[in-house]
């Protein structure tokens, strides 16, 4: 063995002169039995992304040295670099089950569970971690990021201080500080950690995006502006900044120069995937007469039935429509007015022959939609009305109250737990409580087919509301109960957006924050003429929305007596 060779190709490792190391080094791995040499080549390999070669020599030297730590751990390293995760998984998963004491084995088993969306077991392994080496703030760092991902923010808060304890210059710590503050809705604390983050470092256009978000939250939507337009300008074409950006535009009614931007929502870290890109996609510029367009719903079920009214826009350009809905809004879907050129199905169903696609909530981009455009009407969804008429039977067999006149009333207190914007739009069904005290002629129905265990005890305790839940199936369902009803009052959900669809009267209870589709400092909703808005005048404060509310209620109820 050419022992100065191995000497002058470790001189060229340590200063980075990598190709010429490989050229001494390569000729002398034929064949070759020394652990060093094979552990030398196999790191130089590495280094210039020679993955096979780099698992050759480095599996090589484990023959001789089986379960040699640091070899062990380069190796599940580049099979990590080369896409051969599992191998690396499974590697590191080995050396933790032997009993080896690493933290950095532990650390990097954990991020590889993390990939394979094992995120229960990526936390314990790093927390296995963190008891091997607790003076190591990346460990605590990446403790918060595993407690982040299972929505753990209060938990991750504290493991995301404890690293900027032991490394209070890093300005990443700080940054993601700022960020569990304002997951945990603390908005004003996140405030003061992002700008301490900007007194460090001007030039983050994290940390511009993340003030923008929050100062968005906090309704401060000028400035929130002018964070997203600095972190553009840091950072041009960021996809998270410029959804931001096109989220505080729309809230402020700024349409047209929104939608643009709005389209990044499909580039973001997080974005949901689009579908259907093997089909072209339809800009608004060809002629669409005598084509099939596929147009597709995203996001939630409020959004489809607020925005399908596009569908018929399209229609009206000559174009036959196929609208692919979830499975519940499909029998609902069926009554956009439209002479046959729509075609409703179902999420999962073949789509037929079409010639082009889009999301649908990229159509009001398309039409260059502005406040003085958007499409009201009156009502563009209806009730079945054979259901409409069971529902009425069923309503009137189910009259309890004084003979005479029965206003009925639905009631929304909650949407889908899952949505991220749920912590500001959903109340408990008891702050309802005083509006059922406003006239014995109101019947309250409940108008959810699922609500939060918190709020049956209320149910149990007011029987007189009802609960139809059972026959609450589809959406086609609920718009059949929803035309039987004088008025639907709620919370930002779906039932709400159909009620307004169906040209039912609708309250609208809004945070402070709202949705942008409610713009600002307005009652009334220009997507749907029958609703009318009661905003929170401070953040969280429901009880005085419900106040105003139940006023309301009471001079609407004294006008129709």
């Amino acid at each position: 063995m050419n022992n100065d060779a191995i000497a002058q190709a470790y001189l060229y490792f340590q200063h980075g002169k990598l190709e010429a190391a490989h050229a001494i080094l390569q000729p002398l791995t034929l064949g070759a039995a020394d652990f060093n040499l094979l552990h030398l080549s196999g790191a130089v390999a590495a280094g210039l992304g020679l993955h096979d070669q780099a698992i050759d020599w480095y599996a090589r030297a484990l023959a001789l040295k089986p379960g040699d730590l640091a070899v062990s751990y380069k190796l599940g390293r580049v099979f990590y670099e080369a896409g051969r995760r599992p191998e690396a998984l499974s590697l590191y998963l080995q050396l933790i089950a032997s009993g080896v004491q690493h933290a950095d084995i532990y650390v990097a088993a954990a991020l590889l569970l993390q990939d394979a969306q094992r995120h229960e077991e990526a936390l314990q392994t790093l927390e296995h971690a963190l008891r091997l080496a607790p003076e190591k703030a990346d460990i605590w760092h990446r403790h918060a990021v595993a407690l982040g991902r299972l929505q753990r923010h209060a938990d991750a808060l504290y493991s995301i201080q404890q690293a900027r304890a032991l490394a209070p210059d890093n300005v990443q710590y700080r940054l993601d500080e700022a960020l569990t503050l304002y997951r945990l809705h603390r908005n004003e604390d996140a405030l003061t950690c992002i700008d301490q983050v900007l007194s460090m470092n001007r030039q983050s256009a994290d940390a511009w995006a993340c003030r923008a978000a929050v100062l968005s939250r906090l309704c401060r939507y000028e400035e929130s502006i002018a964070g997203s337009e600095k972190a553009l300008a840091l950072q041009p074409g960021d996809a998270d900044s410029s959804v931001n950006l096109a989220l505080t535009r729309l809230t402020l009614g700024m349409l047209d120069s929104a939608w643009p931007l709005y389209e990044s929502r499909w580039q973001g870290e997080l974005a949901d995937p689009a579908r259907h890109q093997d089909i072209p996609r339809w800009n608004g510029s060809h002629e669409v007469s005598g084509k099939t367009i596929l147009l597709w719903a995203e996001q939630g079920l409020g959004d489809t039935i607020h925005f399908c009214r596009y569908a018929q826009q399209v229609a009206e350009l000559g174009a036959q429509v196929v609208l692919e809905v979830p499975a519940t809004l499909k029998k609902l879907m069926e009554t956009l007015a439209s002479n046959g050129r729509i075609q409703p199905i179902s999420i999962g169903d073949a789509i037929p022959r079409v010639d082009l696609q889009l999301p649908l909530m990229s159509l009001p981009g398309v039409f260059r939609t502005t406040l003085e455009t958007i499409p009201s009407r009156s009502s563009y969804l209806h009730a079945d009305t054979s259901k409409q008429a069971q529902w009425q039977v069923s309503l009137a067999a189910k009259k309890h109250l004084r003979v005479g006149r029965v206003g009925r009333v639905g009631i929304v207190c909650s949407g889908n737990a899952g949505n991220h914007n749920d912590w500001r739009r959903s109340i408990a069904l008891e702050h309802f409580a005083p509006l059922l005290a406003v006239s014995d002629d109101i019947e309250f129905i409940l108008l959810q087919p699922e609500i939060r265990r918190s709020d049956e005890a209320f149910l149990q305790a007011n029987p007189a509301m009802l609960w139809p839940a059972p026959q609450l199936r589809a959406f086609d369902d609920t718009a059949a109960l929803i035309a039987n009803l004088d008025l639907v009052i709620g919370v930002d959900t779906a039932a709400i957006h159909l009620a307004g669809a169906l040209g039912v009267p609708v309250w609208i209870l809004l945070s402070k924050a709202a949705d942008w589709r409610w713009f600002l400092d307005r009652s009334d909703s220009p997507w749907y003429p029958s609703a009318s808005l009661f905003r929170q005048a401070t953040t969280g404060d429901w009880d005085e929305v419900i106040g105003r509310v139940r006023q309301a209620l009471i001079a609407t109820s004294a006008q129709k007596n």
